[in-house]
C-alpha cells in the first residue's frame, strides 16, 4: 500500500476509534464530506493536510504511516 493510501486508512481508523462518522468529522474539520471520503478512499497527498489532521487527532504525523498491531497480525 502506498503512503497516501496508508494515511487514508489511518484516517478511517481514527474516525472509528473516536466514534465519528464522516459527516460529523467533516463538519468539525471544516471540509466537505466528499473530501473526507476522498481522503479515506484515495489517500491523503498534501503534507499540510496531514499536519492539520495530526493536530486535530492529537497524534504525530508519523503515526499515519505506522502499522498498528491489528494490521501486523493480519499479515502474519
Amino acid at each position: 500500500m502506498n503512503a497516501e493510501k496508508q494515511a487514508g486508512e489511518k484516517l478511517r481508523q481514527l474516525l472509528k476509534e473516536n466514534d465519528l462518522t464522516q459527516e460529523e468529522f467533516s463538519e468539525l474539520f471544516g471540509i466537505d464530506v466528499r473530501t473526507c471520503s476522498r481522503f479515506i478512499n484515495e489517500g491523503i497527498t498534501k503534507v499540510t493536510t496531514l499536519e492539520e489532521l495530526a493536530t486535530f487527532f492529537n497524534i504525530q504525523i508519523k503515526e499515519f504511516f505506522e502499522e498498528d498491531e491489528y494490521e501486523t497480525k493480519q499479515k502474519a
